[in-house]
């Protein structure tokens, strides 16, 4: 009787959200069919993003808090929420998108069970948003408006319902973005999310300081995937500056007599190869890591 009772009410919800005013709403309940719990699921997760990821910050920053059991749990939501660093090249050409472009199942390229396809039309659908990391950091890196959302009914829906700033952006604006962050040192990071249809849906431009998916790595949720790259060095260029050291996010990167790259920590960004001011430092594809993100 308790599992009908939920059952109705959840139906219920489901079925006022969808009768809303709002168009964009309809077309994320469309999107989802008759799987009314990915629906709502969605619909907080786009909505409230900020107060969805604060438990995820809690818990990442409370690690004795909690049983061992919540390790296997995390370990799961990974497989439904999840990133692949990738290069500026890349992240310009999912924003400008001229042809479309549809990956299915990559998973040589993002090593994860779920949500890792890669389906754009078309570039006149894109938003940018306040990075919810970045909105519940005590410090944040600035500026906020830094993640962009790809594609429909996403888009439409962000714009609609979030309060803050979420606005349409076309392609010229949405690379001036990238080019921006990039400049400033930040890591692209695609996400991928089980309620966005199990795929790609936003792009983000992630600093160590307020990124929840870097912060999980350092407690050994590997929730962002490599590159597919490694960087190394030539110690011949290199004028043992140390501003690789500084510019890495992932602390990969040491100096004493020479500069060292730890390759295990490394996710091939590329934020040390645009650092450095003797061009010492290149980025070589790594078979030991998932392979990079080759768009067709």
């Amino acid at each position: 009787m308790t599992k009908f009772i939920l059952a109705l009410a959840i139906g219920l919800l489901g079925g006022w959200l969808f009768m809303s005013r709002k168009e964009s709403t309809k077309k994320l309940a469309r999107f989802h069919g008759w799987r009314i719990i990915d629906f709502l699921h969605s619909y907080f997760y786009l909505k409230w993003t900020a107060t969805y990821l604060r438990p995820v910050k809690y818990v990442l920053e409370h690690p004795n808090f909690f049983p061992e059991r919540i390790r296997s749990a995390g370990e799961k939501l990974i497989q439904t929420h999840h990133s692949k660093v990738i290069t500026t090249e890349t992240a310009r050409r999912l924003v400008d998108v001229r042809q479309p472009i549809a990956i299915k199942n990559p998973e040589q390229v993002v090593p994860f069970e779920r949500a890792r396809d890669i389906i754009l039309k078309n570039s006149d659908h894109i938003a940018v948003t306040d990075c919810a990391c970045r909105l519940i950091s005590e410090s944040p890196c600035q500026p906020i408006d830094v993640c962009l959302v790809l594609g429909e009914p996403f888009v439409d829906f962000v714009v609609e319902h979030k309060k803050g700033n979420a606005r349409k952006v076309d392609a010229p604006e949405a690379l001036a973005i990238l080019e921006r962050e990039h400049k400033m040192g930040r890591v692209h990071t695609a996400w991928f999310k089980d309620v966005a249809g199990d795929r790609l849906y936003s792009l983000c431009n992630c600093c160590a300081d307020s990124c929840l998916g870097l912060h999980a790595l350092s407690h050994g949720f590997e929730v962002v995937a490599s590159s597919g790259y490694t960087a190394h060095v030539d110690d011949d260029a290199c004028a043992l500056c140390g501003d690789c050291v500084s510019a890495c996010q992932f602390g990969a990167i040491a100096m004493a007599d020479l500069v060292e790259i730890n390759e295990d920590k490394c996710k091939g960004c590329g934020v040390c190869v645009e650092t450095c001011p003797s061009r010492a430092i290149e980025l070589h594809e790594d078979p030991r890591k998932p392979g990079p993100l080759v768009l067709p």
